[in-house]
């Protein structure tokens, strides 16, 4: 049976949400927990393409490293972009906490030349933590775009999502599924009241 997070919906529409939302549902108590261990993770990686076919089969033979550490980095995230998806400002203390995650990551990275300039990578080494590396360099890059004001909030779910719309209105992760969950409760609470 495959894994359920080898096939999760990559509706976030940039690297770090979609990491944040490997829980089915952000509702306190309703939410599944899709990271429960580091085949979970690995099963993650290889979904979202994060690694070319060598760097991945190089990497998921590394030693494990806690999951509990890796979803406490997630849950870091999320309180970081939520509180901005509910508020529209940043809280200082989320982004301290940011902060320090970051100089955790900057000792394994470096400049690269790429065919658009330059931007900043991480060491080629393998290492077991190289996947939260990129997140976190995810998450700082949506931090510093001009892009920022579009992460929302889903109406149903609580997935964050980069809002792509035009006119910045978009409500839900997915229209064909909480979108469409979302209608049909409104249209049964509509019948029924009638």
């Amino acid at each position: 049976m495959e894994n359920p997070i080898a096939t999760l919906a990559l509706d976030g529409g940039w690297l770090c949400l979609d990491f944040i939302n490997t829980v089915s549902a952000r509702t306190p108590g309703l939410g599944t927990e899709y990271l429960n261990n580091w085949d979970d993770l690995r099963a993650w990686v290889r979904h979202v393409g994060l690694f070319s076919e060598n760097e991945w089969q190089r990497w998921q033979a590394l030693p494990e490293s806690n999951i509990e550490e890796v979803r406490a980095f997630r849950e870091a995230l999320y309180v970081l972009f939520e509180h901005l998806s509910r508020k529209g400002t940043l809280h200082p203390k989320h982004l301290d906490a940011f902060n320090g995650l970051l100089h955790e990551v900057y000792p394994h990275t470096q400049l690269c030349l790429t065919d658009n300039g330059l931007r900043r990578g991480v060491s080629e080494a393998p290492h077991p933590e190289k996947p939260l590396w990129l997140i976190a360099l995810s998450a700082e890059a949506l931090l510093l775009s001009d892009r920022l004001t579009r992460v929302k909030s889903c109406g149903n779910c609580g997935w964050l999502f980069l809002d792509t719309s035009k006119n910045g209105t978009r409500r839900w992760c997915n229209m064909q599924t909480c979108g469409s969950q979302m209608k049909a409760k409104a249209y049964y609470h509509r019948k029924k009241g009638q």
